[in-house]
């Protein structure tokens, strides 16, 4: 890595850059479960301030910090004595551990200038963090909330011409064919199931994708998810001893975690196989 001054730097250089990018992914995290838990029910991300969902009653600041509050309550509401959901600090945790994992990526081994891997740092934590929340909302909903992708979906088309790692093609046909792609595998699933076999809402979260990454991660997430499912849903199979009667599982987690791969290696991957 070349040497760099100024502030920006405090991003750049380990140790502080490693510190820097952990605790935004920390503070992040416990937001990202505010958006989980409200955006899937239709409720304001920003008030009322955090309190806990069994009693109402707000969440000090000390009781509020990432990863460690849920820890010091023993995992359960100070006032109501209720369980707080282990989810919590796992996002936290999550958001945090990607967090350095986007850092390492784009500003440890990445290209250019300090001005260029700050900015592809802060492009690329904010698609993790949309995949993250989408994740949860649609696990624990099973919806992908229009509130999240159609802002999304331009705002990443902004932020791909502005990074230049795709040409701008490559983003519109990403978009184009990440929203058909889904939407012809419903219809087409629809007719020959007699019911729905994925959402429009999962056409809309492979549309940002392709915003972003352009057309190859469409392309990549497409086929990839299935690969993610399959090592999901077998487990669980075996877990529940082949009863599944009834469990409806999210496939837009799949499509992330596919998205996800391609941000951090699957252009390697497609430059060993075909493209």
């Amino acid at each position: 890595m070349p040497d760099v001054d100024g502030p920006l730097a405090l991003l750049v250089l380990p140790p502080w850059g490693w510190l820097v990018a952990g605790l935004l992914g920390a503070l992040w995290g416990s937001f990202f479960n505010v958006a989980i838990h409200r955006l899937g029910l239709y409720e304001s991300v920003v008030h009322p301030p955090s309190h806990c969902p069994r009693c109402g009653h707000g969440i000090a600041a000390r009781d509020n910090i990432p990863i460690f509050g849920w820890l010091i309550l023993g995992g359960k509401c100070r006032h109501c004595g209720l369980p707080i959901s282990i989810r919590y600090p796992l996002v936290e945790l999550l958001t945090l551990l990607l967090a350095l994992a986007v850092y390492w990526r784009f500003v440890i081994d990445g290209q250019g200038d300090v001005v260029s891997r700050v900015a592809h740092f802060l492009v690329y934590f904010t698609f993790t963090g949309s995949m993250i929340v989408i994740s949860g909302i649609d696990l624990d909903h099973k919806i992908i909330p229009d509130t999240i992708t159609y802002p999304a979906v331009p705002v990443f088309f902004i932020f791909a011409l502005v990074l230049r790692d795709i040409p701008a093609s490559s983003a519109v046909i990403g978009m184009v064919a990440g929203y058909g792609s889904v939407a012809i595998t419903a219809e087409l699933g629809y007719w020959l199931l007699g019911r729905e076999a994925m959402g429009y809402g999962d056409a809309k979260l492979l549309m940002m994708v392709g915003a972003l990454l352009g057309w190859k991660a469409v392309v990549f997430s497409y086929f990839g998810a299935p690969i993610v499912g399959v090592c999901v849903v077998i487990p669980a199979l075996v877990a529940r001893r082949g009863r599944v009667a009834g469990v409806e599982i999210p496939y837009g987690p799949f499509l992330a975690v596919a998205a996800l791969a391609y941000l951090f290696f699957g252009r390697q991957i497609l430059s060993l196989i075909i493209f």
